[in-house]
């Protein structure tokens, strides 16, 4: 492994840059290049890839670059091969890992500009990349899988991340190996997210180009009939998993930050991929409370249900009310008609007339080279 760098306090750098790949002949040259060439030290994890790739590796390294390769003894997929890629830099006294696909689809000009939020914060820190403005040519399908993504996570921990599939991240190493995802594949990165939230780890993103190679340049392992349904299994897994509270510590905090995103419905007006996907989740929850508000049975503990739920996946005031129409109708009575309908209105209203908080203050300070910061729920 080459020699650690240092920061401008001196402090040693302790990061490392992580290559996962499976059968990527065609890009992983220039890949592995470039990394080299960014001065970080560098870990290629080959995941008993069956084509060029290791030969071009193996040539790379007789070159004279200066990079670690650790191969796998069998195919384990993205998520086994970044963890094993993680172990071993763990073992090596790495306290960051920067993940980077090996096709091409990341500018690693953005390696720096990536670590900024790292290394400035005093907690452990997932840092992900958002790739933004949208390209042009990205498949709609795609796009639909990245929303997809964003409001479940959403749900599950009140954060709102624009680009949760998004590849190039910034991992900390001490967070990861205490963690265990049920995905073996491509959801393991965004059930991270998440399990990383619930942990206390902050979770900031940083904007990065948006790269597509189109036809026979763009190499994906990715399976929709196979991936896609284990992705909705996992995020349906990890919704009921958010319904139970855990642990004590820091209790307080907690209640209040997840009071405030039901009260609150988060801003609702902009075109950023964060702002779209508190719209999403808005959308959906009032649209599911209106539907369960018309059948659900009318009793005190299906009002308790209704609400416990409502609460714990952040789905915000008004689909709550909405979703305990029935019941609360039942319990008030004619009296609730004086502020019902008025408290759902100003919910959904505030979203687009609250002020601009730190979130967008800081998407706004990407484009001058400060990172987007994003709190993870309590």
């Amino acid at each position: 492994m080459p020699h650690q760098t240092t920061t401008a306090n001196d402090a040693p750098e302790k990061t490392a840059v992580i290559i996962p790949v499976f059968n990527n002949e065609r890009t992983i040259e220039e890949v592995v290049r470039n990394a080299v060439a960014s001065g970080l030290p560098v870990l290629v994890v080959d995941d008993a890839a069956t084509d060029r790739t290791p030969a071009i590796i193996a040539t790379l390294a007789d070159e004279g670059l200066d990079f670690d390769v650790v191969r796998c003894a069998e195919n384990r997929g993205k998520a086994g091969a970044l963890r094993i890629g993680f172990q071993s830099l763990r073992e090596r006294g790495f306290d960051r890992a920067v993940s980077v696909d090996a096709d091409l689809q990341h500018d690693l000009r953005m390696l720096r500009p990536m670590l900024e939020p790292a290394r400035a914060a005093s907690a452990s820190t997932l840092v992900v990349g958002c790739r933004w403005p949208l390209h042009p040519e990205q498949p709609r399908r795609n796009l639909v899988g990245r929303t997809v993504s964003n409001v479940a996570i959403r749900l599950q921990c009140g954060i709102a991340v624009g680009d949760a599939p998004c590849g190039f991240r910034v991992w900390p190493l001490d967070r990861i190996e205490t963690l265990e995802g049920r995905s073996g594949r491509y959801a393991w990165e965004q059930e991270m997210i998440t399990r990383l939230a619930w942990s206390g780890t902050r979770i900031r993103s940083v904007d990065v180009p948006a790269i597509y190679h189109a036809g026979d340049d763009r190499v994906s392992h990715y399976r929709f009939a196979r991936d896609w349904p284990e992705g909705i299994a996992i995020y349906l897994w990890l919704l009921v998993i958010a319904l139970v509270p855990r642990g004590i510590g820091g209790w307080s905090t907690r209640l209040l930050r997840r009071t405030s995103r039901l009260i609150s419905p988060g801003p609702l007006r902009g075109d950023r991929p964060e702002v779209r996907t508190n719209r999403w989740t808005a959308a959906l929850s009032i649209g599911f409370g209106a539907l369960l508000g018309g059948i659900v049975p009318a009793s005190p503990w299906m009002l308790a249900v209704v609400a416990w739920i409502g609460w714990r996946w952040h789905a915000g005031l008004a689909a709550i009310l909405l979703a305990a129409h029935t019941p609360l109708r039942l319990a008030l009575g004619p009296s609730m008609d004086s502020w019902y309908w008025p408290a759902i209105v100003a919910w959904c209203i505030g979203g687009f007339l609250r002020p601009a908080g730190r979130d967008l203050r800081d998407e706004r300070g990407v484009a001058r080279g400060r990172p987007n910061l994003v709190d993870p729920a309590g």
